[in-house]
């Protein structure tokens, strides 16, 4: 164990960082392929915290949790509802969190009458998203329907339920049918 000094740095971020680097290498000398090489800073901070899922919950780990979100240029809450999406659908889930987009014809316009016919009239569109005041489907770029949720009247949607390609399947699963 690395010992604790004035400016050492934090054993678990160490051991965190020792352990990612060896998967990493793994993967390298296996596939020949670096599988994080094209993640963002950010994607990568996002990706580290969701793959330890203590993250958060103990003086170390929150320290671990504020210095990822720190240098990813974000806040530690938005670092929670980050690693949120990143747990439910990888980095399509993330960029469902933080991208809206103009979806083609197809699947998102189908999806308003599918909900009704399920008796989810409510749905309101705004790009690639249906709302009611408390729950959203995402329409992600990989054609899978995330679920969110919010407190009526607040606009902090938090990625909930497992993603679908119909979006009556991912609110059944958001609201545990």
């Amino acid at each position: 164990m690395y010992p604790q000094a004035d400016g050492a740095p934090d054993p678990l971020a160490l051991d965190l960082l020792a352990t990612e680097a060896a998967a990493r290498a793994h993967a390298i000398l296996h596939t020949g392929t670096d599988p994080v090489g094209g993640l963002s800073l950010w994607q990568d901070a996002v990706r580290l915290a969701a793959a330890h899922p203590g993250s958060g919950l103990t003086a170390s780990t929150r320290a671990l949790y504020t210095a990822l979100a720190r240098a990813g240029g974000r806040t530690p809450t938005e670092l929670a509802r980050a690693v949120a999406a990143w747990r439910q659908g990888g980095l399509a889930g993330l960029a469902a969190l933080e991208e809206e987009w103009d979806p083609p014809a197809g699947p998102f316009d189908r999806a308003r009458p599918a909900l009704a016919a399920a008796d989810f009239p409510h749905f309101r569109p705004r790009r690639n998203r249906l709302s009611t005041p408390s729950l959203q489907l995402r329409l992600g770029r990989d054609g899978l329907w995330y679920g969110y949720e919010s407190d009526a009247g607040r606009d902090d949607w938090w990625p909930r339920g497992v993603p679908d390609e119909d979006p009556v399947g991912a609110l059944t699963t958001l609201l545990g049918r």
